[in-house]
């Protein structure tokens, strides 16, 4: 294989992960795998659909679906739809401007006994939480 050709590290790794879960990775499932990695933001499920000519949107969804199951990539819910994002692994929450659609990973909580409170009031076993925060992003702020 050519230099230009071989999956970067980040790729590579993804790729020797998921062939443990599944019993063959099919050249498509690979070429997914490869662009999740390439990507330093957030996107669409449509997005990565539509960068990956000859790969069938099922399989982008399938794909990404199996990743979120798995902790591997993270699901945010927007006003909009939906954006994924390879990692991080960690505990985290978002932050989500309204205006221009920008999300911010936030590390650390702060609201574990907040939620432990609210489960202990309620009789609720929790088992794990999210948060989204809706607004405006400094720059869509000062713009306003």
């Amino acid at each position: 294989m050519s230099q230009k050709n071989r999956p970067s590290h980040r790729a590579q790794r993804l790729i020797e992960q998921e062939e443990q879960h599944f019993s063959r990775a099919t050249r498509t499932r690979r070429t997914v795998l490869e662009a999740i990695a390439g990507k330093e933001d957030h996107f669409t499920a449509e997005e990565l659909a539509k960068e990956l000519s000859g790969v069938g949107r099922a399989t982008v969804y399938r794909t990404l679906a199996h990743l979120v199951d798995e902790g591997t990539v993270c699901r945010v819910p927007v006003e909009s739809g939906t954006v994924y994002r390879l990692g991080p692994q960690t505990h985290h929450h978002h932050l989500i401007c309204q205006v221009c659609g920008q999300v911010q990973d936030i590390a650390g909580c702060g609201v574990d006994e907040f939620v432990a409170d609210i489960g202990a009031k309620w009789g609720f076993q929790v088992t794990g939480h999210r948060l989204e925060i809706y607004g405006r992003c400094r720059r869509c702020a000062d713009a306003a």
